[in-house]
């Protein structure tokens, strides 16, 4: 049994391909969503099993506190954040900052500002895949900020993953727990210009 079963779902599937159900792009002339806004996620996710034991890993902005921040849904496996580290420590940037530009996270979306490692305590799904390309707009409203993938250069293509339900599970538990699911081994802060630092060079 996996802890997060009930949540993986083609909603969650969308949400994986970075497709907003929130918002409709494309409407009928009675009012019904044909389609909704899409940026970023990933390409073609597919169904992945997380055991327990399993170290991940976690960007997350520091304004949200860990225990929320724990409760997000995209994560990288262990063998994903080294290769990171290797092409920061090629690039002589912030682990951050690798993240970033190989994950394609804009600003707009998250500072950064720490890096989790959590613990697999009971089989989680998964979806996972490659990353896709971004698109968001710029905070002036005058412009996009673009982020391309690297996935055509073997050093840099990195699999990402999304773990649908964590909220729901932490949802029916005391104090923003996740007893059977995730255990937060560590923190990290990471300052703005770590998350920044480097970005018009690589």
């Amino acid at each position: 049994m996996y802890a997060n079963s009930t949540s993986f779902n083609n909603s969650a599937r969308q949400q994986a391909m970075g497709v907003d159900t929130r918002k409709a792009s494309l409407v009928d002339q009675y009012g019904n969503t044909l389609a909704h806004p899409q940026t970023g996620g990933m390409i073609s996710p597919q169904q992945h099993t997380l055991n327990s034991g399993s170290v991940i890993w976690r960007f997350a902005s520091s304004q949200v506190d860990a225990r929320q921040a724990i409760l997000g849904g995209w994560w990288l496996e262990t063998a994903e954040f080294e290769k990171l580290c290797s092409f920061a420590q090629q690039k002589n940037v912030h682990v951050a900052m690798a993240a970033r530009v190989l994950c394609c996270v804009p600003p707009e979306w998250s500072d950064m500002g720490m890096l989790m490692r959590a613990r697999v305590e009971q089989p989680l799904l998964a979806y996972k895949g490659l990353g896709n390309n971004v698109s968001v707009q710029h905070p002036d409203g005058l412009a996009n900020v673009n982020m391309q993938t690297h996935n055509h250069i073997a050093a840099r293509r990195l699999h990402q993953l999304f773990v649908p339900g964590l909220y729901e599970i932490a949802a029916n538990t005391p104090k923003q727990t996740i007893p059977g699911a995730l255990s937060l081994e560590r923190t990290w802060k990471i300052t703005k210009e770590q998350a920044n630092g480097g970005w018009l060079y690589l």
